[in-house]
Parts: C-alpha cells; structure tokens; sequence
C-alpha cells in the first residue's frame, strides 16, 4: 500500500519543508478562535473562508484595517449577524446564502471551497486544495462530535473535499489517518508530546513506531483498550492498522494555544 506521509508543522507556518507543501485553506467555524495558531496557519492559506456565523468570530478577532478579509462567508445566514454582513459586503467579500436545510454550514463551506478551487485552477497541474478547520472540542459534546463526523464527512463525498481535512481546535491539530502505512513527521517547535489515536468508526489493529509505549497488531476500541495520552519519542511517528480509519490527533505546543474569542 501507499504510504500516506504527514507535515502537520505546514500548516502552522512552517512552509520551508523538503517538498513542497499542498495548498490549504482556511474554514472558520463559529467556535472559540485559537487566535495564536489561527495567526500562524493563515499567513499560508490560499483561501479563508467563515461558516455562516464563523463570520462574526473572524471580525471580533480583530479589527485593524489591515487583518486579512475572508474570501466568503458561506451558509444559510441565519446565525451572523447582519452588521457582519453589512461589514464585509462593504469590504468587497463574496457573500454566498446556501438555504438548503438538508445540508450543514459546515458542509455548505467546504462545497464552495472544493468548487471556487477547483475554478481558480482550472487547467493547472496544482494538487488537490486541503482544508484546516477552525473549531473546537471544548464546548458541547454534539457539535464536538459534529466536528469529527465531518472529517470523515468529507473525506467521503468528492464534492465536499478532494484533499485533505483537519481540524485545528484550542489545544490539538487533528485528523483521519491514511488508508495503509502512515508516517507522521514531528518538527521541533510545533507539537507537545501528547497524542492520541482514537478509533472512532470502530475496532481497529494498530501498529506504531516512534512513540513511548509503541503497539503492535494492537486491538483498540471503545470499551476496550485505547491510545490516548501517549507521548512523541521520535522525530518521525510510523502508524499502521487493519479495520476501520482511526483519528490521530496531536497536542500543539504551549506557544500555539492560547485561544481568542
């Protein structure tokens, strides 16, 4: 199989890689703002959009002239605040009402991402666009799990993504693990030592290289056993499994998670 290979540190403004790093955008939803980590993974973006009320986040962030505007605010409007609108429509932001009650703002967003990239690049030879979200795990329980039923959302409907999806919230970067042999690279400055692998669709086997208490073949659901609180020992981490994708989150380090509004 394909080794799925992973520079989370890129998108935190590290974009002096080996390679070269994917394109991103940027999704704010209308959660709390880790306002150090948001500062850091936008200067890189190719694109910043809100979520319907993810809008009203953005503008309390900051208010000088020269704090970048999104792209669009995408959703069914029923949540910002008409003085937003009223704001970034005078400042020349796309404003995009989506009514469509069978769909999230979540979802809604990432469509207009996947379509306006799609659009920007036409017949370029540039990869597929990723896409960092800005939520949160903190505050109630069903929209945390919302926020991960659209990673994997995402990664199953081409319309919504054809790259890849992360979640940025106040004190973690997460993510769903490649199908096969994964290799995560951890670059100094970034990342604490906490991670977690958390096999949301159900049992998996695990096995992983690089990390204090490193499993092989290693049975893992809820009820059962579970990784989580484990600790980086290497600069490279090797996670593979059998069974469903599991979740693979990382702890950011402490000068990245001071959160804004």
């Amino acid at each position: 199989m394909t080794n799925t290979y992973w520079r989370p540190s890129s998108l935190l403004g590290n974009r002096n890689g080996p390679a070269a790093d994917p394109a991103y955008a940027v999704l704010v939803l209308n959660q709390p703002i880790n306002e150090n980590a948001f500062k850091s993974t936008v200067e890189g973006a190719s694109m910043l959009v809100c979520a319907d009320a993810g809008a009203d986040r953005l503008r309390n962030l900051r208010t000088d002239q020269n704090w970048r505007r999104p792209d669009a605010i995408v959703g069914d409007l029923d949540s910002v605040t008409p003085e937003t609108i009223t704001y970034y429509r005078g400042k020349g932001v796309t404003i995009v009402k989506e009514p469509d009650q069978y769909s999230t703002d979540f979802t809604k967003a990432l469509r207009w991402i996947e379509q306006e990239w799609i659009q920007r690049t036409e017949h370029l030879d540039i990869p597929p666009l990723d896409v960092v979200v800005l939520g949160g795990l903190g505050g109630r329980v069903d929209q945390g799990f919302s926020q991960i039923h659209h990673l994997y959302l995402a990664h199953n409907d081409t319309s919504l993504l054809s790259g890849r999806i992360y979640l940025l919230s106040e004190q973690s970067l997460t993510f769903v693990l490649g199908e096969g042999p994964n290799t995560i690279d951890i670059e100094p400055g970034y990342f604490a030592e906490n991670v977690g692998i958390i096999p949301i669709l159900g049992r998996c086997h695990l096995t992983t290289r690089g990390l204090e208490w490193d499993v092989e073949n290693w049975p893992t659901d809820f009820g059962g056993q579970m990784s989580t609180s484990n600790h980086i020992r290497a600069s490279t981490i090797e996670i593979s499994f059998t069974g469903p994708r599991p979740l693979f989150t990382l702890e950011l380090t402490a000068l990245l998670t001071a959160t804004g509004s």
